[in-house]
C-alpha cells in the first residue's frame, strides 16, 4: 500500500461543519481577494464556512442575530458585520438557542426545547437581502450561503437572483438536526433564475450561476477527499501543539510540558 502525505505548505484548514469551505477552495482558490456573502455566519471560527477565506485576504458580508455576533464582529473587522435576520422588513422575534440553532422559527424553537435545549426570546430586525447588498454594492459575488434554521426561503425571496448574481449559492436543505429534505419550497426560485443544481453533500444544497457552469460545475462531481490537500481546525492546532512539545522537549525542560488551547476548543 502507498502511504501518501499532505505537503505541509498546500494544506487549507478548514473550519465548515460539513467541509464546506473545502468545495469552496476547490472551486475559488484560485481568486485572489474574493467576496461572499454569509446570512447565517453564527461563530467567527467555530463551523465557519468563511474564516479560511478571511485569512486570504477576501472579505464580505456576515449576517447573524444571534448571541455570537459580538465575537464575529470583533474578529471579521474586514467585513461587514450585521446583526440582524434577512426576510420582508419588519420586526421579529428570533429564538435564541446555542450551538448555532437559533431560530425565527417557533415551532423549530419548540422542538429544541422538547429536546432539552435552553432557548431565549427576543425581538430583532429583519432586513431584506436586496436592501444589504444594495447598502454594500458588491462588484462581484463569489458565493452566497444561506443557513438560518428553517428560514432559507424567507431570506431568498428577498433577494434579485437576477441582479445579484453570485457564482455559487449554498443553502441548507434539511431541517435542523434531522435528514429531512426541505428544499421544495425554495429551490424554484434558484432555478427560475437560471441556477443550476449541482451537488448535495447531505446536509446542503449547490448551485451555480449558469453563466459560470462550465467553468465550476466540474468541481463539483466528488464529495472533499485527501487530493484537497486540506486538514481540518482541530488537525491543525494538534499540529502547532506537536511543535510546540518538541520546542519543550528540546530545551530540555519537560517539566514545563502542557497542550494549550485544547481546553478552549469544543468538542464535534
Amino acid at each position: 500500500m502507498t502511504v501518501m502525505t499532505r505537503p505541509p505548505q498546500s494544506r487549507f484548514v478548514s473550519y465548515a461543519q460539513n467541509f464546506e469551505d473545502v468545495l469552496l477552495h476547490r472551486a475559488l482558490g484560485h481568486i485572489d481577494r474574493g467576496y461572499y456573502v454569509d446570512v447565517g455566519a453564527h461563530d467567527p471560527l467555530v463551523g465557519s464556512v468563511t474564516k479560511s477565506f478571511y485569512d486570504r485576504g477576501w472579505s464580505g458580508i456576515n449576517v447573524e442575530p444571534g448571541p455570537r455576533f459580538e465575537a464575529l464582529a470583533a474578529a471579521r473587522g474586514r467585513d461587514r458585520n450585521l446583526r440582524c435576520a434577512i426576510g420582508p422588513a419588519g420586526m421579529l422575534t428570533l429564538h435564541e438557542i446555542a450551538a448555532g440553532l437559533s431560530t425565527l422559527d417557533p415551532e423549530i424553537a419548540a422542538s429544541h426545547r422538547a429536546a432539552g435545549h435552553a432557548v431565549v426570546t427576543r425581538s430583532v430586525e429583519v432586513v431584506p437581502l436586496d436592501e444589504v447588498l444594495g447598502a454594500a454594492q458588491p462588484a462581484e459575488i463569489h458565493f452566497l450561503k444561506v443557513d438560518v434554521e428553517g428560514g432559507e426561503e424567507q431570506v431568498l425571496r428577498t433577494i434579485d437572483l437576477t441582479c445579484w448574481r453570485a457564482w455559487i449559492v449554498i443553502v441548507e436543505a434539511t431541517a435542523p438536526l434531522t435528514d429531512r429534505p426541505t428544499h421544495h419550497g425554495w429551490e424554484p426560485l434558484l432555478l427560475s433564475a437560471n441556477y443550476r443544481h449541482v451537488w448535495f453533500d447531505g446536509l446542503n444544497r449547490w448551485y451555480v450561476a449558469a453563466e459560470r457552469h462550465h467553468e465550476l460545475a466540474r468541481h463539483f462531481d466528488r464529495p472533499p477527499n485527501f487530493l484537497d490537500h486540506f486538514v481540518t481546525h482541530r488537525e491543525h492546532l494538534l499540529h502547532e501543539a506537536l511543535q510546540r512539545v518538541h520546542s519543550i522537549a528540546a530545551d530540555s525542560s519537560l517539566s514545563r510540558f502542557k497542550l494549550p488551547g485544547f481546553e478552549a476548543y469544543p468538542s464535534p
